[in-house]
């Protein structure tokens, strides 16, 4: 009896130092009054491979036929989007991954689309540089994706 109440001691003790070890391995200092935080991703980015992945689609297009989806996903710092034929079933990758263009650095990416227009208004590629840059792409929403257009926004706030 005795042995069972150890155990079950130092499995309690184990459970919450694992759980307060959790919480203190992620805590961070807190600015001093008058100075503002920043928030940053703090998720390792890998030097190669994919690691950020995103979708926008025309929703208002499918009940219409035209369905389109677009996924986009970071690979070694450049986007890539897939485009996929929604008005199939099941729907239909079409054309394999294309690089969009734009930066080449980018460790983070977002796709929008313009839902309301049925017969498909332009896909917008945002991009996150590795330098602090933004760039936005305007793309034709068809199936491949077409060609983009970037364009270098305004720095953000540092």
């Amino acid at each position: 009896m005795e042995q069972k109440r150890k155990i079950a001691a130092a499995l309690t003790a184990t459970a919450i130092m694992t759980v307060i070890g959790a919480g203190g391995a992620e805590a961070q200092t807190q600015p001093e009054a008058g100075n503002a935080a920043r928030l940053v991703d703090a998720r390792p980015k890998p030097e190669r491979g994919c690691y950020d992945i995103d979708s926008a689609g025309n929703e208002g297009a499918v009940a219409a036929g035209v369905g389109k989806k677009y996924v986009s996903v970071v690979c070694d710092g450049k986007v890539y989007v897939l485009s996929i034929n929604e008005s199939t079933t099941p729907p239909t990758p079409v054309g394999g991954w294309q690089s969009v263009g734009g930066p080449s650095n980018v460790v983070d990416a977002t796709l929008a689309s313009n839902t309301d227009d049925v017969q498909g208004g332009p896909v917008f590629v945002t991009a996150l540089t590795s330098t602090g840059e933004v760039w936005e792409g305007v793309c034709p929403s068809t199936l491949p994706l077409g060609p983009c257009t970037f364009t270098q926004l305004p720095k953000p706030p540092q």
